[in-house]
């Protein structure tokens, strides 16, 4: 015997007790709204503020900051410091082809000032720098 279909409080038809479509839009939605969590508090504990850049950028900056908090040299990310400018503390690491990490190094340890555009970087070199 063949049972019928019902109409569901949501307006979908279908064979159940629940609907299973809005189960799994909700299921959906749950997975995002964790992976959005995770991002937000991923972006909060960052030593710089990179909630204005693009999500891969940000994660690369992630990235590159852990690397150099392991103590690795920041030749190996293709860093320089900025020694023609008269700042040779400071240390600017390519994160991507048109954003640029600015750390400066003090005693040996790395404080990292800010995250710019190419574009960017390269108005405040012009303009004096980081000091």
């Amino acid at each position: 015997m063949a049972s019928r279909k019902k109409v569901f409080p949501c307006g979908h038809k279908g064979k159940g007790m629940f609907c299973h479509r809005c189960k799994q839009e909700e299921e959906i939605n749950e997975r995002r709204l964790k992976r959005k969590s995770a991002w937000n508090e991923k972006v909060k504990s960052s030593p710089i503020d990179i909630s204005h850049l693009p999500k891969k950028v940000a994660e690369k900056t992630l990235s590159v900051i852990e690397i150099i908090s392991e103590g690795k040299s920041y030749h190996a990310l293709k860093g320089k410091r900025l020694a023609s400018m008269r700042q040779r503390e400071v240390i600017s690491i390519p994160v991507g082809w048109s954003y640029r990490l600015i750390c400066i190094e003090r005693n040996g340890t790395f404080d990292f000032v800010e995250v710019l555009s190419h574009e960017d970087y390269n108005n405040k070199l012009s303009s004096g720098g980081w000091k």
